[in-house]
């Protein structure tokens, strides 16, 4: 079965039925005939090769209901019901059958009905294309199982290389104290424990990333803690590059763990440094943002937050790169353990919040950390509340 041609005017031209065979199987975009049962008659080639199948799998034999995931059958009986009674639907995002290592993928579906020359709806015509927002949303939701993954692993590998550090660490000391200092030996002893401290920083970095490190949680005026951490920073900050700092106008608060949060904050500053190799401006700043809806920034639940960026004037990050640079020990620098941003992750998740990564190859990066704001103080509330 085939719907009928669309109408048109001009008279068939020579050649002209194999160039339009040509653009239909070769378009950018998928392109599908549904009969009025919901079974697929026509599907070009490129919709093939997204949904990893043959013609002869699909043509004639399957409903569209067979072709995408199961939370998106009640969509295509939508879909199908709007082209029907409305003529169109557009802007549909269903989740497509895909291949082994990407088993769904979203695409947006615009569909026109087909009628017969009685007027009688037979059908529908479409169009399937990836769609931008589930996309991310997508990539948002593997990086985020990638990472829990590598979470669960670092757990591990941490807990049993302190074990094996602590007996490390323990031996050279006994032999430091036990051998005089003339001793031959006493400088190697010296050596192998200053080389355990640093594998021990590096593990408490996976113990923090894994968020398997105990913080505890008190409210803190995010304000008047980036206000003086700020005065810190500037005097480490190099030469050659401004440091901006801007407190939210309000005082606001979070519940979170002092001395992490300035982790979180110190290794941010310091990576924005590292992109700026010839100078440039870092900006620091916080703000309050109420009314947060669920997935905006995408992953945060409904709510008010508290967000500090971290701004650089920089080279940016290769596009290429963003997924993986808060993997444990990723870095692009020879010199760098990899485990800053790790660690920026790790505290980050373990506040309930999420980082946001904003970035512009050639002309900076912005990192967005949001947490959940634990009250928000005003001179009229405190007023209100009396001493």
């Amino acid at each position: 079965m085939t719907l009928p041609p669309l109408p048109g005017p001009n008279p068939p031209v020579e050649g002209v039925g194999q160039r339009s065979e040509d653009l239909f199987e070769n378009a950018p975009v998928g392109l599908w005939e549904v009969d009025a049962t919901g079974i697929i008659i026509a599907i070009n080639q490129t919709l093939l090769g997204r949904l990893a199948c043959t013609r002869a799998e699909v043509v004639d034999r399957q409903k569209v209901e067979a072709l995408v995931s199961p939370e998106s059958t009640a969509s295509v009986q939508a879909l199908r019901e709007r082209c029907r009674q409305e003529g169109q639907a557009t802007g549909v995002v269903l989740m497509w059958r895909g291949d082994d290592e990407h088993p769904h993928w979203p695409g947006e579906v615009t569909a026109t009905a087909v009628y017969d020359a009685q007027g009688q709806w037979v059908g529908w015509r479409g169009c399937v294309q990836a769609a931008p927002q589930a996309t991310r949303e997508m990539d948002r939701l593997l990086q985020e199982r990638t990472l829990e993954a590598i979470e669960r692993l670092a757990s591990g590998v941490a807990h049993k290389f302190n074990n094996l550090l602590q007996v490390i660490q323990g031996y050279a000391e006994l032999g430091l104290i036990t051998l005089d200092s003339s001793h031959p030996v006493h400088g190697n002893l010296g050596r192998i424990k200053e080389a355990a401290q640093r594998a021990a920083a590096i593990v408490q970095g996976l113990v923090t990333f894994s968020r398997r490190r105990t913080v505890r949680r008190r409210p803190l005026d995010l304000s008047v803690f980036i206000a003086k951490l700020g005065g810190r920073l500037r005097r480490v900050v190099p030469a050659g590059i401004e440091l901006r700092v801007t407190p939210a106008t309000q005082r606001i608060r979070v519940l979170a763990d002092a001395s992490s949060l300035e982790q979180v904050v110190i290794h941010l500053v310091m990576n924005a440094c590292e992109a700026m190799s010839h100078g440039g401006i870092v900006a620091l700043e916080t703000r309050l943002v109420r009314n947060v809806t669920a997935g905006t920034p995408e992953g945060l639940p409904t709510g008010t937050y508290v967000c500090l960026s971290v701004s650089d004037t920089g080279v940016g990050i290769d596009p290429g790169l963003v997924g993986h640079i808060f993997e444990p020990f990723f870095t692009t620098k020879d010199t760098a353990s990899g485990l800053g941003l790790a660690v920026v992750w790790g505290v980050v998740k373990q506040h309930e919040g999420r980082v946001e990564v904003m970035n512009q190859p050639g002309h900076g990066t912005t990192f967005r950390v949001y947490l959940p704001a634990e009250d928000l103080i005003t001179p009229e509330s405190v007023a209100a509340k009396g001493p």
